[in-house]
């Protein structure tokens, strides 16, 4: 008989590891990589992740606005040590306003401190003004078992156990992508606009589950070949191991080829449960 592996019970140690891959579009440059991700704690890729929790965070800036790269990363940079994705006890209810509310004010203290979008003096330009653009997408991982996310704009992440999809959130199927995600502006202060448009999930995870934070090429990628009855998570879970021993950027590049991915900047993050 299988057995079912226990949920991990608060103060056990978390026993996890993540990975980042990421390439630009093709025809571009390294330097034109517009999209971000990182992880707290911060450690090599694929190693155990001390600690008792992990926030990741995904951005992807839209190459319309000036220094949208820039934007992505401070952003990311940001909100992969914000507290208020920390907080537990009390009713759902209200650790999703919590959470939300702590979204829309960290946004707005990035927002006001930033020289992101600043413009030399002297310049008019409208595109300055508009300030940079980036979809965001968070999440932590807590040693209790549960999980909680938030985005905004169209990165995804999906959670795998066993061979099957158990979630993806926020956007769920592949006709679901558009030309026009929400996003998060650099010169912004309307926190309630910030508030409406920013998306929530909580989950519980168990030792081997994977969850996968990808930007919106890649996303709209998977559901697609889920829907087709494939399995992707199998091909982004063997990245960087014996089993697709070739470089990320070489993957990308036949999806693109075969018509199976868009061409833009690609980013992954990968964490594993133990």
């Amino acid at each position: 008989m299988t057995s079912v592996p226990a949920l991990p019970t608060f103060g056990d140690p978390m026993r996890a590891s993540v990975a980042v891959f990421s390439t630009h579009k093709d025809g571009g440059a390294a330097a034109d990589y517009e999209d971000a991700a990182t992880f707290r704690p911060s450690v090599p890729d694929d190693a155990e992740v001390p600690g008792e929790s992990i926030n990741v965070a995904v951005a992807d800036g839209a190459s319309e606005s000036l220094l949208a790269g820039r934007w992505a990363r401070l952003l990311v940079g940001e909100f992969a040590e914000a507290e208020p994705l920390l907080d537990g006890g009390d009713s759902p209810r209200r650790r999703r306003v919590r959470r939300r509310g702590g979204l829309a004010s960290t946004a707005r203290t990035s927002m006001s401190g930033t020289t992101a979008a600043s413009p030399s003096p002297g310049t008019k330009s409208p595109v300055w003004l508009g300030g940079a653009y980036a979809t965001l997408l968070v999440a932590h991982f807590s040693e209790s078992g549960t999980w909680n996310a938030a985005a905004l704009g169209d990165s995804c992440l999906f959670q795998v156990r066993e061979e099957r999809l158990l979630a993806a959130f926020p956007l769920d199927t592949a006709a679901a992508f558009g030309t026009q995600p929400h996003l998060l502006n650099s010169r912004s202060v309307d926190e309630k606009l910030i508030t409406t448009k920013t998306t929530l999930i909580d989950g519980s995870w168990e030792p081997e589950d994977v969850f996968f934070l990808c930007t919106d090429a890649l996303a709209a990628w998977f559901l697609f070949e889920s829907e087709s009855g494939k399995d992707p998570w199998t091909t982004l879970r063997d990245l960087g191991t014996d089993a697709i021993p070739y470089p990320f950027d070489d993957w990308v590049a036949g999806e693109r080829a075969a018509g199976r991915m868009r061409n833009d900047d690609v980013t992954l993050v990968r964490v594993h449960m133990w």
